[in-house]
């Protein structure tokens, strides 16, 4: 049996592999790392597995995941940035320097679509990176998470206890009546007012109508995108796993 992990900032996504699909997705926080090892247990216990996975955090961690991981899998592969792949060209100059996260996504939505695409990745941290429908990465914009959002306002003493876990829902108005909502509608208006900025300014520039892909643990919570070329794929970083595994 084939498992792909998503290690990223907060979270760790599991997913069943199989002809390039992913069934029973898993999600657990980082520090639920005994539930990871027994759920690991739980499916290769009758038969024997392997692991492809990603990874962006330190060497801490993930020298505690490949320790207990070898111990359970017949083989582990870990997938690394690198100037290309599958015919998919890497922007930055220094290709490691690319979390393998965002470059897995890149050479997925290529791969499965073949289309100029914007793919935005909404997680701890937000990330946006356009490929030409010829595999060229040309490059990308970070902007920051929501968790990290409301730290701004840690110093603001009427604002310390403001928790922003989702972005508001599409019936949500633009002038709320309560602090955590208006802060809540803030964030989702910079956010969505950047992701429609971005990619009006990309379209206007293609032959085609861009492909808009929103991926990550936030992708259903925002509203407000303009595109109507648009797919939501949460667990998109899985499923460009689950694309690329028998290229190792």
């Amino acid at each position: 049996m084939k498992l792909l992990a998503d290690i990223g900032n907060s979270q760790i996504k599991i997913a069943i592999s199989k002809d390039e699909k992913i069934t029973k997705v898993k999600t657990f926080s980082l520090k639920e790392i005994n539930l990871v090892q027994q759920h690991f247990r739980n499916i290769c216990k009758k038969e024997e597995c392997s692991l492809f996975y990603s990874s962006v955090i330190g060497n801490d961690f993930e020298g505690e995941f490949t320790n207990f991981a070898s111990k359970t899998f017949m083989k582990v592969t870990k997938f690394k940035s690198s100037k290309s792949f599958l015919s998919v060209k890497n922007a930055y100059s220094m290709p490691n320097k690319l979390g393998s996260d965002r470059w897995l996504q890149i050479i997925g939505a290529h791969k499965a679509y073949k289309q100029n695409t914007m793919i935005v990745s909404l997680g701890s941290a937000i990330s946006i990176d356009y490929v030409s429908s010829k595999g060229i990465h040309k490059g990308g914009v970070l902007l920051s998470g929501a968790d990290r959002y409301t730290k701004c306002f840690s110093d603001i003493h009427n604002l310390k206890a403001i928790k922003l876990s989702k972005f508001s829902n599409t019936k949500a108005k633009i002038l709320e009546n309560t602090t955590t909502k208006q802060i809540a509608m803030g964030y989702e208006l910079m956010i969505s007012s950047s992701i429609n900025k971005i990619y009006s300014d990309l379209n206007s520039k293609s032959k085609k109508k861009v492909l808009l892909i929103l991926s990550g643990s936030y992708a259903k919570n925002i509203s407000g995108i303009v595109a109507t070329k648009k797919i939501i794929e949460p667990y998109f970083v899985l499923k460009s796993l689950a694309l690329i595994e028998k290229y190792f």
